[in-house]
């Protein structure tokens, strides 16, 4: 999901209040400014008509022409003069319009009366050029208040966006930690003061989960390790009395074999749950080998018969604890063989290794959990045996990348690279 800034949606927010604003002011600012012109014009004309009717008292064609008003009246029963000025040629009885002739614009009006047709024309090009100045002075405003806008919407949108900044920074300089620091609540804003509380409060009831969570793993250590203790004194105890047959010595040594197998795989899950990177044994050691155990233990215990090959391409020698590398290696196999009927193979390059099946593939929660993205299944349980979420904590202490390389209807493989 692409991600959104608060603080451009706050600017976008302020530029387009303040230019709606004023676009609504300019319009009705040149709306008002038409209307009143017209009107101005209108009572002046009117003015002068009326005065043209009321004292003009002769029976002739009255012709009066000059720069700033025409004005032609032919008396009911007169015929038009021959020679009209210029703005009136060609004009109905009947005609109001601005005209413009010579460079310059004149309102004109052609109206019957009682006593004849009146033509009137009057010059309002300085009434045109004063509107033509009063648009240029109002674009060069509109100019200057887009640009005020786009400042303010800046500055504005940094302001109200700022607290939110500082807020997110301290959040993310929280160390994580058994003890973390609690978050200053000194805010102004009530929605930022209500975060931090919100947020101090969620570290007090985290500190306490992960105080419980120690506590549970404290008495898991004792209580797993007590009885792989007994048992492994158990076995010491038959074996010093050397009293066994052939036939069960083999199964003696089975049971050993499983028991230092049980107390391994136990530290390790224990080191997992605790984040402890100490008391790891790193040996050089070729993975082969203890892939071939590997297989071998699961067709005993999960009677595999002969499913899982192994491809051993090159050796692959690594640096690592090899109880961890065989927990992870068992993990992602069994996981394999649980949930497919097919053959599995197992190749090992000088680079990686290849688990590969011929399943269902994984589903979107598995793939989710195998990258990372996810700790948990959707419901909440874990996937298969000790779970991929351990199999990614394993690869992740390795310090091995693992990766889907395919995963559809006709299989999955899944690509470990160790030291990468």
């Amino acid at each position: 999901m692409k991600l959104k800034s608060i603080s451009r949606r706050v600017y976008r927010a302020i530029l387009a209040v303040s230019l709606v604003s004023m676009a609504a002011m300019v319009v009705t600012v040149l709306l008002v400014n038409e209307d009143l012109e017209h009107t101005m014009l209108d009572v002046e004309f009117a003015q002068e008509r009326d005065f043209i009717i009321a004292n003009y008292t002769g029976s002739d064609v009255l012709v009066w022409d000059t720069p700033n008003l025409s004005v032609v009246f032919v008396p009911s029963g007169k015929p038009r003069p021959a020679v009209m000025p210029q703005i009136f040629r060609g004009l109905p009885t009947k005609h109001s319009a601005e005209i413009e002739l010579a460079g310059k614009t004149y309102l004109v009006a052609v109206d019957t009366v009682d006593t004849g047709v009146l033509y009137v024309a009057k010059n309002i090009t300085h009434f045109e050029d004063r509107e033509a100045l009063f648009e240029i002075a109002l674009t060069v405003m509109a100019l200057v208040i887009i640009a005020f806008s786009l400042l303010l919407a800046a500055l504005s949108s940094r302001r109200i966006v700022r607290p939110l900044q500082l807020l997110s920074d301290r959040i993310n300089r929280t160390p994580v930690g058994s003890s973390m620091p609690r978050m200053a609540t000194d805010y102004v804003d009530a929605e930022l003061h209500s975060i931090a509380m919100t947020f101090n409060r969620f570290l007090n009831e985290l500190e306490s989960y992960v105080r419980r969570e120690q506590s549970l793993l404290n008495l898991a250590s004792h209580e797993l390790r007590t009885p792989i203790a007994v048992m492994s004194g158990a076995l010491d105890i038959l074996e010093a009395r050397n009293q066994l047959s052939a036939n069960d010595q083999a199964t003696l040594a089975r049971l050993r074999k499983a028991c230092d197998e049980m107390r391994d795989n136990v530290t390790v899950l224990l080191q997992l749950a605790r984040r402890e990177h100490g008391n790891q044994v790193q040996q050089i050691f070729n993975v082969g080998p203890v892939a071939e155990q590997v297989i071998q233990d699961l067709k005993a215990s999960h009677q595999t018969d002969g499913r899982v090959l192994l491809n051993e391409q090159s050796a692959l020698t690594v640096t690592a604890d090899p109880v961890m590398v065989r927990m992870l290696l068992r993990n992602l196999i069994q996981n394999a063989v649980q949930h497919t009927k097919n053959d599995i193979c197992v190749t090992i390059t000088g680079t990686a290794i290849d688990i590969e099946d011929r399943g269902p593939g994984l589903s979107s929660h598995q793939q989710a959990i195998l990258r990372g993205e996810q700790k948990m299944a959707s419901d909440g349980s874990t996937i298969s045996g000790l779970g991929l979420y351990i199999v990614t904590l394993m690869a992740e202490r390795l310090h091995w990348s693992l990766n889907i390389a395919q995963t559809d209807s006709h299989g999955t493989r899944i690509r470990l690279s160790p030291g990468t």
